[in-house]
C-alpha cells in the first residue's frame, strides 16, 4: 500500500478505490476529491507542517492529503463524517501508523481534546465553511494555524478590505488571525469537479488579538452592522440604542453618522464596540 499516495491524485485510481468499497460520492456532502499532484504539493507546502505538530484534517475523504501530510508530522487526526469512507481511509492510510481516523462531524468535536497548537487543514464543503471558521475563532486557544480550501468568492470576501465586499466573518477572523489567500485552485483539479473555483487560504493566529473590546461586545457590533448593511451607522445603531446614546457614542469615537458600518476599519469597529457594548 505504500505506493498509494502518488496515485491517489489519479481520478482512475480514486474511481476504482471508491467503486471497490461501494461508495458513490454525494454532492450534498460537498464531496470533491483533489486529483492533481501539483496542487497537492502546493497545499502541503502552504501548511508549513513540522514534525512536532498535530494536524487535524476536516473531511479526510479518500485520504489524498492525509497520506501526503502524515510523513511530515507527529500525529494526524483524520476527521470524516461519511462512515462509508472510513474503510477507504483505513486502506489508504494503512502505511501511516501516526494517522488516527475519527468518524465524526468536525463541528461537534472539542479541539482541546485533540491537542494543543493544532494545525487544521481541509477542503471545506461549502455548506459547513462558515461553521468551521466560526469554530476556529471560538476554539482559537488550541489552534496555531489553518490551511483550508474554500469557494473562491468566499476566500475573496474573507480578505476584502473595509467596504461593500467586506464580510462579517472576514472581519471577525482578522480580529484574531492573519488571513491570506495563498492561491486560486481551479475546479478542474477535483474529482468530480465542483461548479466553482476554490481559494487556498491560510490563517495564522496572532500573538495578540487586534481588538481590545470584550469578545461579546465585538461580536454584537459586527452582528448589528452586517445585518443592517446599506444603512447608515446611525440608523443601524438606533435599532438597538436610544438616539441620545447613539449620538454620544458616535461623537466619542469621532464618526460621521452617515458612514456605512461595513466601511469601518477593524480598529474603528473595536473602538465602537468598546463604547456601545463594552
Amino acid at each position: 500500500m505504500h505506493g498509494m499516495q502518488g496515485k491517489l491524485t489519479s481520478p482512475t485510481v480514486l474511481r476504482d478505490l471508491l467503486a471497490r468499497h461501494g461508495v458513490r460520492l454525494r454532492s450534498e456532502l460537498g464531496q470533491h476529491f483533489l486529483a492533481d499532484e501539483n496542487t497537492l504539493a502546493r497545499i502541503v507546502e502552504a501548511t508549513e507542517a513540522r514534525e512536532d505538530e498535530t494536524v487535524v484534517e476536516v473531511g479526510a475523504g479518500a485520504g489524498t492529503l492525509t497520506c501526503a501530510l502524515a510523513p511530515r508530522v507527529r500525529e494526524l487526526v483524520a476527521v470524516e463524517v461519511d462512515r462509508r469512507l472510513i474503510p477507504v481511509l483505513e486502506e489508504t492510510t494503512a502505511a501511516h501508523p501516526n494517522v488516527q481516523i475519527v468518524c465524526s462531524d468536525f463541528r461537534e468535536l472539542s479541539l482541546g481534546s485533540l491537542g494543543r497548537e493544532l494545525l487544521l487543514v481541509g477542503n471545506l464543503p461549502y455548506g459547513i465553511t462558515s461553521d468551521v471558521l466560526v469554530k476556529v475563532i471560538r476554539e482559537r486557544e488550541e489552534v496555531a494555524r489553518a490551511v483550508f480550501m474554500v469557494q473562491w468568492e468566499v476566500g475573496e470576501k474573507l480578505v476584502a478590505p473595509p467596504g461593500p465586499e467586506a464580510s462579517r466573518l472576514g472581519v471577525h477572523l482578522r480580529a484574531y488571525f492573519d488571513v491570506e489567500v495563498v492561491r486560486k485552485v481551479p475546479r478542474t483539479v477535483f474529482f468530480p469537479p465542483p461548479e466553482v473555483d476554490s481559494a487556498l487560504i491560510r490563517l495564522r493566529k496572532l500573538a495578540q488579538p487586534r481588538i481590545t473590546a470584550p469578545e461579546d461586545a465585538f461580536e454584537r457590533t459586527l452582528a448589528l452592522i452586517f445585518s443592517s448593511r446599506r444603512k447608515t451607522l446611525r440608523r443601524a445603531l438606533l435599532g438597538q440604542l436610544p438616539a441620545a446614546e447613539v449620538d454620544r457614542i458616535l461623537a466619542e469615537v469621532g464618526l460621521d453618522p452617515r458612514v456605512r458600518g461595513e466601511s469601518l476599519s477593524l480598529e474603528t469597529l473595536d473602538r465602537l464596540a468598546g463604547r456601545a457594548y463594552g
